[in-house]
């Protein structure tokens, strides 16, 4: 009964973080992880999570507890993963998986390849930041200007993130950087509004994820998780604001 219900156990931890590290919100984890436990037959079921950490206690038939703790240590957002995730519960819920099989897809969720190349992600982040200009009623030259500062910007991001691995300082390195660009390519004549080039191209640094899921927490009140998510994305706010405002106090 033991290693069963260590296996169930491994389970339920293995989903539950697959989804925190791939930037599912906290209350949907919980959910997810709460309705697989039960699914299986647990009892007494409670489910604590904050961003960096997934607590599961649950008792088995014959009433003993059993807790799981995960400490999250990387976060991501692959939304793509956290879909999957939830079929993968899903189809627990449906009795179609035993818990070994279960561990099965989930570790190769675990090991699955990331569906695009730095390269493509880089291409498109250009592209995201040309059309923002569109909203913010720039013209042609705004347009290609901000999509290769996008793209510049997100790449620096990218490559600083290996190197640093903390992505404040990344984040302050591609807004600097975005910003310096920008003033150097309207010196050549690419680009007419030097404020709309800057704000489209550092849309891709801007916590929009962090900041909607932070309220989304508060309003279920996991008031934990989503101080924690809100003060992440402010701290990214902030180096964003601080990479471009130290630009702009040079000149």
């Amino acid at each position: 009964m033991e290693l069963i219900t260590s296996k169930m156990l491994d389970v339920c931890s293995g989903i539950g973080r697959l989804m925190l590290e791939n930037g599912a919100e906290t209350y949907r984890v919980e959910d997810t992880v709460y309705r697989v436990a039960v699914n299986y037959g647990m009892q007494s079921v409670s489910v604590f999570s904050v961003p960096a950490a997934l607590i599961i206690t649950v008792q088995d038939q014959t009433g003993r507890e059993y807790t799981r703790l995960h400490r999250v240590t990387e976060l991501k957002s692959n939304l793509g993963i956290v879909s999957e995730a939830n079929t993968l519960s899903r189809r627990i819920a449906a009795q179609e998986l035993s818990p070994h099989e279960a561990m099965i897809e989930i570790d190769k969720l675990e090991r699955k390849e990331p569906a695009y190349t730095p390269f493509q992600e880089i291409l498109v982040a250009g592209l995201i930041c040309a059309f923002f200009t569109i909203i913010f009623l720039g013209n042609f030259q705004d347009f290609i200007a901000a999509g290769i500062l996008g793209a510049v910007g997100y790449a620096i991001y990218l490559f600083s993130l290996k190197v640093i691995n903390i992505r404040f300082f990344s984040e302050l390195a591609a807004s600097f950087s975005i910003a310096w660009l920008a003033i150097l390519l309207r010196f050549f004549g690419i680009g007419d509004d030097i404020n709309i080039v800057i704000l489209s191209s550092v849309m891709m640094l801007v916590p929009g994820k962090a900041i909607t899921n932070g309220i989304r927490d508060l309003m279920a009140s996991h008031f934990i998780s989503g101080v924690s998510v809100l003060a992440d994305a402010l701290l990214t706010a902030g180096a964003i604001g601080l990479g471009v405002a130290s630009v702009f106090s040079f000149i």
